[in-house]
């Protein structure tokens, strides 16, 4: 099985934090320590500048490696007088330099996407089969709070129109699956790959429902981590041969049978594993994981495939994940905590060790009394570990109103999960907590957001021991976690999920593929937070790792 990249790109980007990978030889060097064979490349000065003059700049960058490196040319309708001079043209030159796919920035470069404009343009590269890419985020009302209508019907209309051009979307998110899937449905020359589409268990419904044919494999080097892209295929629960396509087979069928060849990787023994979708072995503990009720498989927003507990738990097991911090979609971010508590409370007795939970705490909605009642509750006589405000409830977490929260959790050596944003607050606020209240636990949800952000996060942590950094977003950003050991060391980062918004498989990927040593990798995937759980006082005593969160 080899992996061939179809979402990379080369050349300068703009607003790239100074400590971000960007060159061609970074991106080789990623692809090497992944096990990535090739890479279909766009330059990124066909992107922010003129597509033509830098074709010659792609090609020179494709020449420093042309058995792994494709390239993807960025088509520019010729109306205007600087793009191609017409749709035979571009065919011809592209024949002459060996390019096989094309790819379209309509909002970026200003053109309509509308039959007069597009049409001929697309029909050309129908009947030469040429794979065609394009950004959801190049679409009509594709940003998020926008109505979907003009993305779908775009989509639509270019799919339904040239039903024999293969048109790959690439760089959708994981809350777009409402356009995604009925798309799918009604077109079969629409493609689709996982970079940022980290759909919960969405490699096996989408090889399910329209065949592995259809799904394609990218990085979205050198922004992502190409481990996190790895992972997910390498632990899908499919057959090996649908792997293989999704893999490579179905980027080399539309390519007309290109073929990266790359050298013999060497791997360690984590890397191994993985890379043979074995479970990881050791403590292995997700420190942020949502929960839907039983039987669920959304939130009315947002599709979540089988995110209820038993679903979590059938996700998280081929990892070799042996526990996960609990705690409910509905409580934080529909502000109903007591039946979000319920919840998570009954995935916890019906799953004893295998779930730990967290009080969503809503001093907005309950008395200070109600709220006081609760948190004892779950935690004295429930064993949940830890609390978990949310910004949605308008209300900065240094608000008065919070208070008997964080004395509780001072008290206790409790930890907090702080979302920052918003109306909580940014980084200031976790500041002013760790001074107030040290013997408490802060934990900054989503530290790997951005370098900027690890930034921050990192600061406060060199400042106060009791603030740790939480790893799990989308973006799973490319040297973040290499970056971020340097700068404060590996006891205090955390491994999260935040299943079932997103799947699993490629936050863990981002962990296990990063280029730090295996000791590191194993304290931030597990060891690091039996020690948060070891902080906690029960009557005065510090209290050990609970039961089960280790097996």
């Amino acid at each position: 099985m080899y992996y061939f990249d179809c979402l990379c790109e080369v050349g300068p980007r703009n607003a790239k934090d100074a400590a971000a990978p960007w060159t061609t030889r970074d991106i080789l060097g990623c692809m090497d320590r992944c096990g990535i064979a090739g890479a279909l490349v766009t330059h990124t000065l066909s992107i922010q500048d003129d597509p033509i003059h830098a074709r010659k700049l792609l090609a020179r960058e494709t020449a420093r490696a042309p058995k792994r490196l494709f390239p993807v040319w960025v088509a520019l309708p010729g109306d205007a007088g600087d793009g191609d001079a017409s749709p035979a043209a571009l065919l011809k030159s592209m024949a002459q330099h060996r390019v096989r796919a094309v790819k379209l920035f309509p909002k970026t470069h200003n053109w309509p996407i509308t039959a007069s404009i597009i049409g001929p343009w697309l029909e050309a590269l129908e009947r030469a089969e040429i794979l065609t890419l394009i950004n959801f985020s190049e679409l009509p009302g594709s940003k998020p709070g926008e109505s979907f209508n003009g993305s779908y019907e775009t989509l639509d209309w270019m799919l339904g129109a040239f039903p024999r051009l293969p048109v790959l979307l690439q760089d959708m998110w994981w809350s777009t699956q409402r356009v995604i899937l009925p798309l799918m449905a009604r077109h079969r020359n629409l493609h689709i790959e996982f970079s940022t589409f980290q759909v919960n268990r969405g490699i096996e419904e989408y090889a399910e429902r329209f065949g592995p044919e259809r799904l394609l494999f990218a990085t979205g080097l050198p922004d992502k981590s190409a481990g996190a892209a790895r992972a997910f295929i390498d632990y899908a629960q499919i057959p090996r041969r649908d792997k293989e396509l999704i893999a490579g087979g179905n980027l080399t069928r539309l390519l007309g049978g290109v073929r990266p060849e790359a050298p013999r990787f060497r791997m360690d023994a984590l890397c191994r594993r993985a890379a043979a979708g074995k479970p990881m072995a050791g403590a292995v503990a997700d420190a942020h994981c949502h929960v839907l009720p039983r039987g669920a498989g959304g939130t009315g927003v947002n599709v979540m495939f089988r995110g209820d507990a038993k679903g979590i738990l059938e996700s998280r097991s081929p990892l070799g994940v042996k526990t996960s911090a609990l705690m409910s979609w509905m409580g934080p971010a529909s502000s109903e905590p007591l039946e979000g508590n319920r919840i998570v409370s009954e995935a916890v007795r019906k799953y004893p060790g295998h779930f730990l939970g967290l009080v969503s705490i809503n001093p907005t909605h309950l008395s200070a009394r109600t709220l006081m009642a609760e948190v004892r509750r779950r935690v004295e006589r429930e064993g949940f570990i830890g609390l978990k405000p949310y910004g949605r409830l308008g209300l900065g977490y240094t608000h008065p109103l919070y208070d008997p929260c964080w004395k509780y959790a001072d008290r206790r050596g409790l930890y907090t999960l702080l979302h920052l944003g918003g109306a909580a607050g940014g980084i200031e606020v976790v500041h002013a907590l760790a001074e107030k209240y040290p013997d408490a636990q802060w934990v900054v949800a989503h530290s790997g957001t951005s370098f900027d952000v690890a930034r921050r996060v990192a600061a406060e942590m060199l400042r106060h021991p009791n603030v740790w950094a939480e790893l799990t977003l989308t973006s799973v950003t490319n040297g973040l976690i290499e970056w971020l050991v340097r700068a404060v060391g590996d006891d205090r980062i955390l491994f999260g999920t935040d299943a079932p918004m997103r799947d699993p498989r490629p936050q863990l990927g981002w962990v296990v593929w990063a280029n730090v040593p295996a000791a590191s990798r194993r304290r931030i995937l597990g060891e690091n937070f039996q020690r948060l759980l070891a902080m906690r006082k029960m009557q005065g005593r510090a209290a050990g790792p609970m039961k089960g969160a280790s097996r």
